[in-house]
């Protein structure tokens, strides 16, 4: 059921909801077009009528009654410029008799029927990605789909509507929820006219809607610090309704294989991680790809799919990596112990040890099960202060970290070894 009903009064100018008044629904919408802001709570609703004026002036009358939609942003504009010669808008007035609904005056030169666009903001309308990714069995390549899903909660029911998803953050003055609430009055409105600006920026012709013959299409626009997706042809979203659309499909996507050691962002255990780039080199980095759920699964043969893994990954910009922790893996092995110990140069004071250094020699052994090469990195990280020393090809990661980054062939085994000097008490630098 439609719960908005803008009203067009071919009476005179009279006192608002006067029952002498002859009040005629008005058609259907020729259009409406959702940008829905990912970040905030907030979609831009854009929606064009034609209209019949007589000479003179009428009245249009707009609810919004049980739905979410911040009534300090509703504006009412003429399309075209014969709609603009022809129609203008004396005022707008909000009946005492009710907090839901206002009345625009506009006076007619040239009765005749115009394309007029209504505006306002919502809230209750959200999109969320996701991405699903089929790996191939030496994990070096992976098919990746990408979808929207679009939920509306907003209480009105939008009609093969163009949906347009706005990647970026943005600030609001006030919540359009709470604007949006019944006897609340004062609220600083959206600045609708730059919003239509940067819009216009990125704006391309529609894109055909072809119906179901093939999956909908995203098209992206860069916009300033957003990006918007434009789902190609129109989608009916009822009210209390979730939609899942595709995005994009992508075959083949490289992807690395490194089985890693890196406690701060791993935990304290070898894992296998999956990485890839949002650039043109893997297929990808046209675009920043949205916050969401990447999955990642392997068909393991005979129509079965094995699960690997899963990242809610935020927002990725183009050219950045996407490292995804597949966990342990009992195909490449990480072995590490102290082979030696030894504390030295001893400061005493009335007594008591006061100084001391102790020196240790670690060995790790990596052995690669796979009938595949893989890469390694091994982080190692210390606390105070320390000297490290190895004849492996260990890298300065930070102050308090070294890092060494290797290929290991199929089958094979290394042994790295290194020594950690720490000085404790007055023998610290």
């Amino acid at each position: 059921m439609r719960l908005l009903i803008p009203i067009l009064a071919l009476a005179l100018l009279a006192p608002a909801l006067s029952a002498k008044e002859e009040l005629v629904t008005l058609p259907e919408r020729d259009s409406v077009q959702l940008t829905i802001y990912n970040s905030e709570d907030l979609t831009l609703v854009r929606e064009r009528r034609t209209l019949t004026f007589k000479e003179g002036d009428n009245r249009i009358q707009f609810s919004w009654a049980n739905t979410l939609i911040d009534p300090t942003s509703v504006e009412f504009q003429p399309v075209g410029k014969d709609a603009r010669d022809a129609l203008e808008i004396q005022d707008t007035s909000y009946p005492a008799e009710s907090h839901e609904m206002l009345i625009w005056t506009v006076t007619c030169s040239k009765p005749a029927g115009y394309e007029v666009e209504i505006s306002y903001f919502t809230s209750g309308i959200s999109w969320q990605a996701e991405y699903t990714g089929m790996v191939s069995k030496n994990d070096d390549t992976a098919d990746i789909t990408a979808y929207v899903t679009v939920t509306n909660n907003s209480g009105e029911e939008y009609e093969n509507a163009q949906v347009r998803l706005v990647v970026g953050v943005i600030h609001l003055v006030e919540r359009i929820v709470d604007l949006a609430q019944p006897g609340h009055g004062g609220g600083r409105g959206m600045p609708q006219d730059r919003w239509r600006e940067m819009e216009e920026e990125a704006q391309g012709e529609p894109a055909a809607d072809n119906g179901m013959a093939r999956p909908k299409a995203i098209q992206k626009a860069g916009l300033s610090e957003y990006y918007i997706y434009t789902v190609e042809g129109t989608e009916t979203i009822p009210n209390r309704w979730s939609k899942r659309l595709r995005s994009f499909q992508v075959k083949g996507v490289p992807l690395k294989t490194v089985y890693r050691l890196e406690p701060a962002k791993f935990g304290p255990y070898f894992t296998k991680v999956l990485e890839f780039k949002n650039d043109e080199e893997h297929k990808l980095g046209k675009e920043p790809l949205p916050d969401g759920m990447i999955r990642l699964y392997k068909d393991v043969g005979a129509g079965r799919l094995a699960w690997m893994g899963v990242l809610q990954s935020k927002y990725i910009p183009k050219g950045d990596e996407v490292k995804i922790n597949i966990g342990p893996d009992a195909e490449c092995t990480l072995k590490s112990k102290r082979t030696g110990y030894k504390k030295k140069d001893l400061a005493f004071r009335y007594n008591s040890i006061v100084g001391w250094t102790i020196v240790e020699d670690h060995e790790l052994v990596v052995h690669n099960f796979r009938d595949i090469d893989v890469e390694v990195e091994i982080h190692q990280s210390f606390q105070g202060d320390f000297d490290f020393d190895s004849e492996d090809k260990f890298e300065k990661h930070d102050a308090s970290t070294q890092k060494i980054h290797f290929t290991l062939k199929a089958g094979q085994e290394i042994k790295l070894t290194y020594k950690v000097t720490t000085r404790y008490g007055t023998n610290r630098k």
